[in-house]
């Protein structure tokens, strides 16, 4: 009996110090087909990352990295959904093709990364910063935003309809096509934007909200609420 619990014994000290190993650094794990938005090969990777570090097609869903710095990391096609990176730097990192679904990026900053064809639906970016990023032609479903700051993004083509961009920033953004239909965007600064064929059906905006200078030829503005907002824009007829 003595033999057999000290195998037992000598057996669980064995898994636990291959768990501690393996998650001391990386291991890797290759997948074929579609995991949840990831369309390639991933890495299942642990441990943590450090800045400018290539952690690209990494499955890391639901970890949790608060309070790091990734600057420069390099995420592109990584699966990170439903991640907590609370008050995480991302700025530089490269996100082109990254799965954030549902993940939390509330204080993130990710100026000047590069977000181009990732998965942004369903995120919590409160009090995030995203200026200078390139987020062309992403799709923001489901999303919230109130007081990012979006300050010179690229924005082309992007999906806000449906969001809440609450007290946000998008002084000189471009957001040629973008589609804010039935947005809340109170508050928010559209300051010196390209606005060029946006579409703000049925939007509402006002209670403090600027587009001071912005560009609004071509746009779609049908139904936007406008009340007590800045409109010494040009190009549209809303603008005076």
């Amino acid at each position: 009996m003595i033999k057999k619990n000290s195998m037992l014994f000598l057996g669980t000290i064995s898994i636990l110090l291959l768990s501690i190993s393996v998650s001391s650094v990386y291991a890797t794990n290759s997948m074929s087909g579609n995991t949840n938005g990831v369309t390639h090969a991933t890495k299942i990777c642990f441990g943590k990352p450090t800045p400018g570090s290539d952690w690209s097609n990494c499955d890391m869903r639901y970890m949790q990295l608060s309070n790091v710095n990734l600057s420069g990391i390099n995420l592109s096609g990584a699966n990170l959904q439903g991640m907590r990176l609370y008050n995480t730097n991302l700025s530089g990192a490269n996100l082109s093709g990254a799965n954030l679904q549902y993940a939390n990026l509330n204080f993130v900053n990710l100026s000047n990364a590069n977000l181009i064809g990732a998965n942004l639906q369903h995120i919590d970016f409160y009090y995030a910063n995203l200026s200078y990023a390139n987020m062309q032609n992403v799709n923001f479903h489901g999303s919230r935003f109130p007081t990012s700051n979006f300050q010179g993004t690229n924005l082309v083509g992007a999906n806000f309809s449906g969001t809440d961009t609450e007290l946000c920033n998008f002084q000189n953004a471009n957001l040629s096509k973008a589609n804010f239909n039935q947005a809340n965007m109170f508050g928010d600064d559209f300051s010196g934007a390209d606005l060029t064929h946006a579409s703000f059906v049925n939007g509402n905006f006002g209670g403090g909200g600027s587009m001071a200078g912005a560009n609004l030829m071509g746009a779609n503005v049908g139904g936007l609420n406008t009340a007590g907002a800045d409109l010494s824009c040009t190009g549209n007829s809303i603008c005076r």
